[in-house]
């Protein structure tokens, strides 16, 4: 078999050249939100969010490894990803900030599963951990759709260069 790429040693890459080449990779601005054992909610905002599986319906999202969102995820338990709407900046930047005050700051229902739930996104999915899995300095949380709640006639929060932006009209 001809080998196609040399195999040598991966280079050592600027940890700036990278932060600067992903902030060039638009993605929806999401919010994950859980309640831990003891009933505290929690939440942080991310932008590692994709679709995994249609059959059966997985999706991923990447949580930093110091995460108390991520401490309060384990296999089987719930959580919800909220892909923000034009009009929840201040909601992103308060999921953003460390600790528990952010769900002071914003309203907030239990969804159909008991967790935390943000009235106003484009499209909320509630799902159930399924695995967890290491990603370098984040956790790779696989999650299974059990719910949806698409709002169609709301515009996605689009971050593209360090700035929130609202995707275009549809």
């Amino acid at each position: 078999m001809t080998q196609l790429f040399e195999t040598r040693p991966p280079e050592t890459v600027n940890p700036h050249a990278f932060r600067a080449a992903m902030a060039d990779l638009p993605a929806a601005v999401s919010i994950v939100t859980t309640m831990a054992a003891d009933g505290t909610p929690r939440g942080a905002t991310v932008s590692a969010v994709s679709s995994l599986s249609m059959t059966p319906p997985l999706v991923l999202v990447c949580l930093d490894a110091a995460s108390e969102t991520l401490a309060a995820m384990a296999p089987g338990r719930g959580f919800v990803i909220h892909i923000t709407a034009d009009g929840q900046q201040q909601t992103v930047l308060a999921f953003a900030q460390k600790g528990p005050e952010k769900f002071e700051q914003v309203a907030w229902r239990l969804s159909t599963s008991g967790q935390p739930r943000l009235p106003g996104a484009a499209l909320a999915l509630d799902c159930m951990v399924s695995d967890l899995l290491p990603g370098g300095d984040h956790t790779i949380v696989v999650g299974r759709v059990v719910e949806i709640d698409h709002d169609q006639d709301r515009q996605p929060i689009v971050y593209h260069r360090r700035q929130m932006l609202a995707s275009p009209a549809r």
